[in-house]
């Protein structure tokens, strides 16, 4: 387990390194930033209006470059909200880069020694996308983040879906890396009952090649399509949306939305 998990900080370490430039540009391109909006927007919609005082405590391991936990802000600024963010990463580049564009406390380590870390009953919400495919022990880490979660507090999760054409091409390229992901979504859902929590809502998000098109270094495709007009953006929103729920067999991800034993 050691190994695997050094072998993917070193990796992730010089991926962020290299990457610094273009991530620059995936954090203010509109398309891309309306995508992670629109994942922010449903784990935002999990908790609705039930955090106490309108403060919402939000738990991101796993985080990277911070693009999710960005729109979790920005998201919660528009809806009134107001979000204190923790993000965390195996990472020490990643969480350089998270700095950027993030207001947060931040924790470097793995999962689950960084959920352990956290005082009881801390969060409302624990948010984890593409992490449990890469954790050697995701009930392990699932036992700390119920720890860590307050009453009503939940955990969202965002998978990779085998189903999808993009995640298995890049994720064949680096097996050794994603090893895990070849276990398909039951290999989570034997997690989440191993940990004791309840399954709440399974649900598909996205099929469009947002990650395929805008994530990689080369900037072609950011380039191409850099409208900011909201009228064009919420346009391809729907369009994913439609698409996502005509062919879910070839959905990006499934969506784990989950209540920790009590």
């Amino acid at each position: 387990m050691t190994a695997h998990r050094d072998f993917q900080r070193d990796f992730y370490d010089a991926h962020f390194h290299r990457r610094e430039s273009a991530v620059r540009e995936q954090q203010v391109h509109p398309l891309f930033c309306s995508f992670n909006d629109r994942a922010a927007a449903l784990v935002l919609d999990v908790v609705g209006e039930t955090a106490p005082d309108g403060r919402l405590r939000v738990f991101e391991p796993g985080c990277g470059e911070g693009l999710l936990g960005a729109a979790l802000q920005r998201v919660a600024v528009a809806r009134g909200r107001t979000l204190a963010y923790t993000g965390a990463d195996l990472s020490r580049s990643a969480l350089d880069v998270a700095r950027t564009s993030v207001t947060a406390d931040f924790l470097a380590g793995d999962a689950a020694e960084t959920a352990a870390a956290l005082p009881p009953a801390s969060q409302d919400l624990v948010v984890a996308k593409n992490l449990l495919h890469h954790l050697d022990d995701p009930a392990g880490f699932l036992r700390a983040s119920a720890r860590a979660l307050a009453p009503g507090g939940r955990v969202v999760a965002f998978e990779p879906r085998l189903g999808c054409p993009q995640f298995l091409l890049f994720n064949v390229l680096a097996a050794r890396r994603e090893r895990h992901y070849f276990r398909g979504q039951g290999r989570n859902a034997e997690a989440f009952a191993a940990a004791g929590y309840r399954v709440v809502e399974r649900r598909r998000f996205s099929l469009l090649p947002y990650e395929l098109a805008f994530v990689i270094r080369p900037g072609l495709f950011r380039r191409m399509f850099r409208t900011g007009d909201p009228r064009a953006l919420g346009a391809v929103g729907r369009v994913d949306d439609g698409l996502t729920r005509a062919v879910p067999w070839l959905a990006c991800y499934e969506v784990w939305i989950a209540e920790p034993p009590a």
